[in-house]
């Protein structure tokens, strides 16, 4: 058994020892397949220029052990490469055109310049857009998006008015809309004051005095835009209350309040993010934070200022005074101020009268009230329409509506 292993694995090495010396030998010579010399011979066994047969590429020494040529059958040709495939360039990215910033109008005659807060940068975008086609009136928007009268000192907001103003900004007229983010309690000193208790309305209005004296020491008419309805309950709570502080500062003071409340709520009064733009149509007017506007929103408001704007501006075009300034404390109005009051009205003449019956129909005392749909009234009316707003405010707050221009109860100063 030693013996015939030992034969098998000197077999074995013959083998592979021919198959080594033919891939050195075809690594040193060259193969002839025509001639009598057929075969392989050494080059340097012949003359130079002498070849017997035709020349071929010497072959290619194979590696490595394979049981195809161990029982003498060649080995499969490698397959042919294969090209690469280019990948497709991906297009290049073709340049963003940025959108091209209007043009600032030439030589505009009148100045609106808005100030305030987060809520009055949308009111400037919807001013903007409605004196869009005006070449006489630019809008020009001075905001802080984070301020407001609370959150700040109490100088902060008249220096911040006062440097636009000496640093060359035109100002026909101001527009201010501020407060959305002054639901907070106010510093006094080392003391820190509730929002809306009797001391945070005194000091607040004190702020917004400041602002409105900052614009009257420069003849500057102003026009003060109220806060609108918010998603939350409790925050539209609050900004009621600091409606009413706005509006009795403005209307102190000789500046137009405009109240864009009605244009942000539905029938019943509420917070609505929907609801007619300037043209009527039904449109988003509120973001889904229920606190910012879309542009059709801020295009309302605009639509509710628009009035005001106007009328300030055709009296300053006729000469006229738009605003009357306060005098200051410790200052006597001018006598000449009885001037400037318009006529007593024709003392009416008395209507007579139709004489009553002396006897009315006859009515049970105790018959119960019922509803057009034959049910006991079991609830108070719900108030809706347009007057359900002003009519809360007068039975259910206590609150007495604003006065009309020339009504009796009208105490503004009037214009000249």
């Amino acid at each position: 058994m030693r013996l015939t292993l030992i034969f098998r694995l000197l077999f074995l090495t013959l083998l592979f020892a021919a198959g080594g010396s033919d891939a050195v030998l075809a690594q040193q010579g060259y193969y002839y397949q025509q001639g009598p010399q057929a075969g392989y011979r050494d080059p340097r066994a012949y003359p130079p220029g002498y070849y017997p047969g035709k020349l071929v590429q010497p072959a290619q020494p194979q590696q490595g052990f394979s049981l195809r040529r161990f029982f003498g059958v060649q080995d499969e040709p490698p397959p042919p490469a294969r090209k690469p495939v280019a990948k497709p360039r991906k297009p290049a990215p073709q340049p963003v055109v940025a959108a091209k910033p209007e043009k600032p109008k030439a030589n505009p005659t009148t100045h609106v310049v808005v100030f305030g807060d987060v809520l009055a940068d949308f009111a400037g975008q919807g001013l903007d857009d409605m004196f869009s086609e005006n070449p006489d009136v630019a809008v020009v928007r001075k905001v802080k998006a984070e301020g407001g009268l609370a959150r700040s000192e109490p100088g902060e907001w008249p220096a911040f008015i006062r440097e636009t103003l000496d640093g060359g900004q035109k100002a026909t007229l101001a527009v201010v809309m501020i407060g959305a983010n002054d639901r907070q309690a106010i510093k006094d000193k080392e003391d820190s004051v509730e929002l809306l208790s009797d001391r945070w309305k005194d000091l607040y209005g004190q702020r917004i005095d400041e602002v409105l004296r900052t614009f009257q020491e420069r003849g500057i008419p102003v026009v003060w835009i109220g806060l609108p309805p918010m998603k939350n309950s409790k925050l539209t709570e609050d900004l009621v209350a600091m409606n009413e502080i706005y509006r009795e500062k403005a209307e102190r003071s000789g500046a137009a309040y405009v109240d864009i409340w009605p244009g942000f709520v539905d029938e019943d009064n509420r917070y609505t993010s929907t609801g007619p733009d300037v043209d009527g149509e039904p449109a988003r007017l509120r973001t889904n934070d229920g606190v910012l506007f879309t542009k059709a929103g801020a295009r309302k408001i605009a639509h509710f200022t628009d009035t005001e704007i106007k009328r300030i501006l055709d009296a300053k075009q006729s000469g006229a005074v738009a605003t009357l300034p306060r005098p200051a404390d410790g200052q006597v109005a001018p006598a000449s101020i009885e001037a400037a009051l318009p006529p007593p009205p024709d003392p009416a003449v008395p209507v007579p009268l139709p004489s009553k019956p002396l006897v009315g129909p006859v009515l049970p005392l105790t018959k119960p009230d019922v509803t057009p749909g034959g049910t006991l009234a079991s609830s108070p009316p719900k108030l809706t329409g347009d007057h359900a707003y002003p009519v809360q405010r007068a039975l259910r707050a206590g609150i007495a509506p604003s006065a009309r221009p020339g009504r009796a109860d009208d105490f503004r100063w009037p214009a000249q």
